[in-house]
């Protein structure tokens, strides 16, 4: 009775983000890690470096695939003023490489998960570099170099998502051909970006569903949205009003956003629905995702969503 009355009262939003500062950098956030995937080692005067080595997982590459670094040449930095005046977003439009003549026309804007900040998911950005997609990139409040260092309010992070977006379409090569793609956290972001713009398509890797589901899952209660948060998180609200063509992908190992939610999640709606789900493929960059069970795989099934629905 005291827990049901505990998080019926409680506003659950603030324990939503999980980032690392750049100002925070150091011993315990880079030497004391052991998994060289988690590790956060920039600090903010330092610039990432995007041809970084990685151990790569043997599952991840097949025989003679590779995922070549990205050129810093290729690389813009495009800070981004909060609407509130209180701070500025750090993001990256990444140029395509060119090899493949309809990658280059295509930017998928990439909302990333709620751990640490740009420099944890700077893999995943290689995987769509080597795709041969423009990729733009940001920062939430309190992760990475983005200001301020503390976490947003949920209409704050909608609102910088609002922004990113705004940045995005203008520096997009063609402004008819970018997709929203929101990992994990991410797709808090990618469906609100997803609800006010036309996009091309959506894409969901291992979504964040919404905090009552997730309350459900952990806790076996059952209480609505409204007692838990203030809804800026509720992606079932939100999917319920969006027409883009939606590919979603999930693995059945996922143990914080589970493939039955998932599925419903990514159903929700009107417009074309796709879902991608990996048997024994787990959440994460460093528990082996779903780009990590196997590039290959993963990068065929977002070129062909995206050829099938004009987005490349």
């Amino acid at each position: 009775m005291l827990l049901a009355w505990f998080v019926g009262c409680a506003n659950l939003d603030a324990f939503v983000f999980n980032g690392v500062h750049c100002s925070t950098v150091g011993p315990d956030t880079c030497e004391a890690i052991d998994s060289p995937w988690d590790a956060i080692c920039v600090p903010c005067e330092q610039d990432y470096d995007w041809g970084r080595d990685y151990p790569w997982f043997p599952e991840t590459l097949a025989a003679g695939e590779s995922v070549r670094p990205i050129d810093p040449a290729l690389v813009r930095r495009v800070p981004i003023p909060t609407t509130d005046g209180l701070g500025t977003l750090d993001a990256y439009f990444v140029a395509a490489h060119a090899d493949d003549p309809a990658g280059p026309t295509t930017t998928i804007v990439y909302n990333h998960g709620n751990y640490a900040g740009i420099e944890h998911y700077q893999p995943r950005l290689r995987y769509l570099h080597e795709a041969g997609y423009n990729v733009f990139v940001w920062d939430y409040r309190g992760y990475g170099k983005s200001e301020p260092p503390e976490a947003p309010t949920g209409e704050q992070h909608l609102a910088d998502a609002d922004a990113a977006l705004a940045e995005a379409l203008a520096l997009a090569p063609d402004p008819d051909r970018v997709v929203a793609y929101g990992y994990s956290l991410g797709a808090v972001a990618a469906t609100r970006m997803a609800s006010t713009s036309e996009l091309c398509a959506l894409v969901l890797e291992a979504p964040f569903t919404s905090i009552a589901e997730i309350t459900t899952d952990n806790t076996t209660l059952s209480l609505g949205e409204q007692f838990l948060s203030e809804g800026a998180f509720d992606n079932f609200a939100r999917m319920a009003t969006i027409a883009t063509p939606t590919l979603g992908m999930t693995g059945t190992a996922d143990d914080l956003f589970f493939s039955e939610d998932v599925r419903a999640l990514v159903n929700t709606g009107p417009g074309p629905r796709e879902l991608w789900t990996l048997p024994g493929v787990h959440h994460g960059v460093s528990d082996i995702g779903i780009p990590e069970a196997g590039f290959g795989p993963y990068r065929r099934r977002v070129d062909d969503f995206l050829a099938e629905h004009g987005c490349r």
